[in-house]
């Protein structure tokens, strides 16, 4: 998807709003802010999310949680592929009472809200579940709900900023809506911390695949982050090998591949090595899925290192020979028969 930034008055100059520095430079993350100084630098210039990632170094999917950090912040809007200042203003208080206050906002933002998050649609996985709660129905369930209310303070706390609208409506949908407790969303509120991805888009993309995934209790929660972090563990160990530096959020096929590389089949980074340079050789290029296959047939082959490789090949060079040796020795065999005496056989003379 291609999109353009269009700043209104801002387009003669870098301009950089008043709310950002006075608001959100202390809560906001540095990619965050790297993110927005990018595209409002490039204002009225057609980006993608690969093209910002690539001048970043960032992947393409945290570009896409930051740029939505900004549109829940309110100092974006996001209509027809294009992002424009907004003219939202977000409520930054933290109480109960608050919380209620918020609810009752008119129904043109929460209009505003819910069209910018389909516009945008970052995740399917979101289309195709219910929408997410009015604040109607969020000031309903806060009133009755100690252990909500308790949970939104203490995340408030953990990221050391103050939800906004939005962001109360992406914890109230994990919780109420996928099922998440309250313990196991602070549990995944804590490792987006460790990970450095302190922010809702990430918080919510992972809830919705733990409550497609059926984790429920703490310990599920447990595994899943363990599991998670033993993924990263191995793609860090494939990217050192491969010589990948600062590649950003690896996407969920990286991470599969690497998984799978490391952790099931237990090839070593010799053999890494040796299939990411044969990759390179037939293809000019590091391709994932082709370097996949090389390992693959090694693994099926029971090879597990370069002197198993050399082995293979020496018994199929062997084999080859064995096959090609029949049809040589055939035509290097001395005829049965003496020319000389067939030319003076009768059969042989011309008629």
């Amino acid at each position: 998807m291609s999109f353009k930034i269009n700043l209104g008055n801002w387009n003669s100059i870098f301009a950089v709003p008043t709310k950002v520095a006075e608001e959100k430079l202390k809560l906001s993350s540095a990619s965050q802010l790297r993110v927005l100084l990018y595209v409002l630098a490039h204002n009225n210039i057609n980006l993608t999310n690969q093209q910002i990632g690539q001048a970043l170094s960032m992947h393409e999917e945290d570009v896409k949680d930051d740029l939505m950090y900004w549109v829940n912040e309110g100092i974006l809007s996001f209509s027809n592929n294009e992002y424009s200042p907004s003219e939202e203003n977000l409520s930054e208080n933290n109480t109960k009472t608050d919380i209620l206050q918020n609810s009752e906002k008119s129904d043109k933002k929460q209009n505003i809200n819910d069209s910018d998050e389909t516009s945008l649609k970052p995740y399917k996985t979101i289309m195709t579940r219910a929408q997410k709660p009015s604040h109607t129905f969020i000031a309903q369930l806060v009133s009755r709900d100690k252990t909500l209310v308790d949970l939104l303070n203490e995340i408030q706390m953990s990221l050391g900023k103050t939800l906004s609208n939005s962001d109360t409506a992406t914890i109230v949908y994990l919780y109420d809506t996928c099922g998440l407790s309250a313990p196991v969303i602070m549990m995944l509120v804590q490792y987006c911390i460790t990970i450095n991805k302190p922010n809702l888009r990430t918080i919510e993309r992972i809830g919705i695949q733990w409550a497609d995934e059926g984790v429920e209790t703490v310990i599920d929660a447990e595994n899943k982050i363990k599991d998670a972090r033993q993924s990263n563990l191995d793609f860090s160990k494939v990217s050192s090998v491969f010589g990948i530096h600062n590649a950003g959020t690896p996407s969920a096929k990286q991470l599969s591949y690497s998984k799978k590389w490391v952790s099931v089949w237990k090839f070593s980074d010799e053999m890494l090595r040796e299939a990411y340079e044969r990759c390179l050789d037939a293809k000019g290029e590091m391709k994932f899925s082709y370097i996949d296959g090389i390992l693959k047939r090694w693994y099926n082959d029971g090879i597990k290192n370069i002197s198993d490789i050399e082995n293979k090949q020496n018994q199929s060079k062997i084999i080859s020979q064995k096959k090609a040796q029949p049809r040589a020795s055939r035509l290097e065999q001395k005829p049965s028969y003496d020319i000389n005496e067939l030319e003076n056989m009768s059969f042989l003379d011309d008629n």
